[in-house]
């Protein structure tokens, strides 16, 4: 049978945001373990006490190495562009996503500082092209299904450095994370080999990027 050291060392590993804020002390434990009890209680079957599981908290803490993370490698990473007016188009796939394709890489393949973007995932595709080709984008997709169209949207894309590889763990957390603490949402995430792209809304733009050139600097 789990025990209740077990079921909340499951609950901390499984969120590194947790892991982390305890690990540097900062933590409020009290209100740690009144947060997470109700789940323990569901795991154990029985009711637990908020004081055995704050025990439980730092018995683990005590525990906790420091995460191993590629924040190093952002300190090279001094490429940063950021791009505006974009649009991001998301639909369903279908047999006609490979034609799709095809005909917005026609109307942009002559204009050298468009933005142009499509990622193709199990369901659904995007295509991110400059604001001047929203129109065409609307007409090729005319008679797709479900097509969401997301406007006022600005890109920020930074060149990793050449060290960075697959196995080089919490590079994309560390960006990820400094904007989540900043209330920052990101729209979009686009990695392409030692680029990473992110898309915001305009409004939020600014302090993305003041947000991303710390981590960078």
């Amino acid at each position: 049978m789990i025990t209740i050291s077990q079921a909340v060392e499951n609950i901390i590993n499984r969120s590194p945001f947790l892991m982390e804020v305890l690990y540097e002390d900062i933590a409020n434990i009290s209100s740690i373990a009144r947060q997470i009890r109700p789940e323990i209680e569901k795991k154990l079957l029985e009711e637990v006490s908020e004081e055995a599981v704050a025990m439980a908290i730092r018995r683990i803490q005590k525990k906790l190495k420091p995460a191993t993370t590629g924040s190093k490698y952002l300190k090279d990473s001094n490429n940063i562009t950021v791009r505006s007016n974009l649009v991001e188009f998301v639909f369903l796939n279908s047999s006609d996503t490979i034609k799709i394709h095809q005909e917005v890489l026609k109307k942009t393949e002559n204009k050298k500082d468009a933005f142009f973007n499509i990622s193709t995932g199990l369901f659904e595709s995007i295509i991110v092209v400059s604001g001047e080709f929203e129109k065409d984008v609307e007409k090729i997709l005319k008679n797709q299904k479900q097509v969401a169209t997301i406007k006022d949207l600005s890109s920020i894309t930074i060149k990793l450095s050449a060290e960075v590889t697959i196995t080089t763990p919490g590079v994309y957390y560390l960006v990820l994370k400094a904007l989540a603490w900043n209330g920052i949402s990101v729209v979009e995430v686009i990695s392409i080999g030692l680029e990473l792209s992110m898309l915001f809304r305009n409004a939020d733009v600014d302090r993305a990027f003041s947000v991303i050139k710390f981590l960078t600097s």
